[in-house]
Order: structure tokens, then C-alpha cells, then sequence
């Protein structure tokens, strides 16, 4: 009776294009890929919250104007409130401070979404710079072992 070398079944993986062995660098394109999906996820969400942050800069533009309007204003004039389908006389007070009031719910909005666009854009950098990484070390990788089939076949 003849002793055979028992070899393990090599691991395979279904692709896209079909089946393939995993190696190392297929497990690290796999994480490439996977990081490059949460960027584009990053920067989706940036541009909704940049699009936000312009529909706030647009009202709080729009309501600096109707206080300037009320700033110039005298009082006797009439002063209206739309309610619905209903127009409710105001006075010019409370017409001041309601835009007051508004203008700086408005701005404490547009201060909490430039924060969140600056967190959000550190954080695509952040993972940009690992995903240039990831991908330097997937390209050295595929350059070792191009280099090491080349050995292989060259020594033979």
C-alpha cells in the first residue's frame, strides 16, 4: 500500500464572475470594496446635509429680509399673519419678535448642520486616506506575488 500526501481542499468563493480560489488578495480587494461602499455612503449623506444646510441658509436670508422690513415699518401700519386661509391682524412687536425667534431657531439649525457636515466630511477623509492605503498594500501584494509566480516559473 502506497501513502498519499493528503491535501486540503482549497477554499473557493462564488464572484460575480463565477468561482475563484480566496487568497490574500482577494480577501483584501473584498475589504477595499467594502470601505470604498461607506465612503459612498459618506458622501451621500454629506451632500443631503449639504442640501439641508442650503434650504436653511435660504430661510434664514428670507427672514433677515422681513426684519429689515419690519425694522423700517412705523406703527400704525397693519400687519397680517397668514393662518391657514385666514389672515389674523399682528401687531408689529410681535411681529419682530416672532422673526426674532425664528432667525435664531434658524441659525442654532444652520451652526448644527455645519457641524455635522465638518464631522462628516473628517470622517470621509479619514477613510479616504485608509482606503488609499488599503489599496497601496493590495497593489504591493499583487506585485509580490506576480513576483513570486515569476520565481516559481523562471526557476523552473
Amino acid at each position: 500500500m502506497v501513502a498519499r500526501a493528503v491535501t486540503p481542499p482549497i477554499p473557493l468563493v462564488r464572484t460575480k464572475r463565477g468561482v475563484s480560489m480566496t487568497n490574500q488578495g482577494t480577501m483584501m480587494a473584498s475589504s477595499v470594496d467594502s470601505e470604498i461602499a461607506k465612503f459612498r455612503s459618506i458622501q451621500e449623506e454629506l451632500k443631503k446635509m449639504q442640501n439641508d444646510l442650503a434650504i436653511v441658509l435660504k430661510q434664514e436670508t428670507e427672514n433677515e429680509m422681513v426684519m429689515i422690513e419690519l425694522d423700517i415699518l412705523n406703527e400704525p401700519v397693519g400687519i397680517f399673519k397668514l393662518l391657514g386661509p385666514v389672515l389674523i391682524p399682528q401687531g408689529l412687536d410681535d411681529s419682530r419678535q416672532t422673526v426674532r425667534k425664528r432667525l435664531e431657531f434658524i441659525r442654532s439649525e444652520k451652526e448644527r448642520l455645519q457641524k455635522k457636515i465638518a464631522q462628516k466630511e473628517h470622517s470621509g477623509e479619514e477613510l479616504a486616506k485608509k482606503i488609499s492605503n488599503m489599496q497601496a498594500n493590495l497593489q504591493r501584494t499583487t506585485v509580490d506575488a506576480v513576483r513570486q509566480i515569476q520565481a516559481q516559473h523562471g526557476g523552473q
